[in-house]
């Protein structure tokens, strides 16, 4: 079993929520069970929230509860990424419904699956050094959208021509979001234009700046302000800095569960 996980967690291209929703459905088909799975996922986490996340869940509950709670966070995050693409929708009702994607984020792709006839063009960074961006890409264009793959030095070009940045998340606290390295970059020039960047989160990578403690301790994640960011978690958006006591509330609140 910890092969498994090894092989799950390792997935370069995947991302935080692509291996979270592996491991779920890896619990839910038995290939991942035993009174030790709750510590063997933390021990793997790292800087993965959504781990931690699963790991409390499991902590403590009788072998065979296991399936049934992964399934109740499968059907978590099929609600909470049917609500984003609401109010992605929304959030992008003022502009020219183009977007700019870096990395790999599954939050995102599942956020888009529902607004796909609304989306003109999506720009999607080659996200160096890793450059999953590559299969973002083909991800997207098998479901439907025009995309152009281009450089991360490219990324000027596209917010000039009125891209609104739309980035997944590693972890959002009360005061910043934790993404691949070149997201803060990305933030900065939106702003500079007049463009208020999208973040799209699950509840699972949500929580308070003590519970996520000194991380990421891996040098290709970077922490970004919140300040001036649109944040969508499921059906609420908060947009900041005005919302950042509801959004406190809410943190607050995933930390008990």
């Amino acid at each position: 079993m910890s092969d498994l996980l090894d092989k799950l967690t390792d997935d370069p291209t995947s991302g935080a929520s692509g291996i979270y929703i592996k491991i779920l459905n890896h619990i839910v088909l038995g290939y991942l069970k035993g009174t030790d799975l709750p510590d063997l996922i933390r021990a793997k986490a790292g800087d993965m929230i959504s781990l931690n996340y699963l790991a409390n869940h499991l902590q403590a509950v009788p072998l065979f509860q296991q399936k049934e709670i992964a399934k109740e966070l499968q059907k978590e995050v099929r609600a909470n990424s049917s609500a984003a693409g609401i109010q992605l929708y929304k959030g992008l009702a003022n502009s020219k419904n183009i977007i700019l994607c870096h990395s790999n984020s599954g939050s995102v792709l599942r956020a888009l699956e529902h607004r796909k006839n609304r989306i003109e063009t999506v720009y999607q960074t080659h996200s160096k050094p890793g450059e999953e961006g590559r299969e973002a890409a083909k991800l997207l264009k098998t479901n439907g959208f025009h995309v152009k793959l281009i450089a991360d030095s490219r990324i000027p070009a596209a917010v000039k021509e009125g891209a609104v940045p739309v980035l997944g998340a590693d972890c959002v606290t009360q005061t910043f979001f934790v993404n691949k390295i070149g997201s803060a970059s990305i933030v900065e020039k939106a702003l500079e234009a007049g463009i208020t960047p999208i973040v799209v989160v699950g509840s699972e990578k949500t929580c308070t700046e003590k519970t996520y403690g000194g991380r990421p301790n891996g040098e290709l994640f970077e922490r970004i302000p919140l300040d001036k960011i649109r944040l969508i978690v499921g059906s609420s958006t908060y947009r900041m800095p005005r919302d950042r006591k509801r959004l406190c509330r809410m943190l607050e609140e995933t930390d008990k569960r």
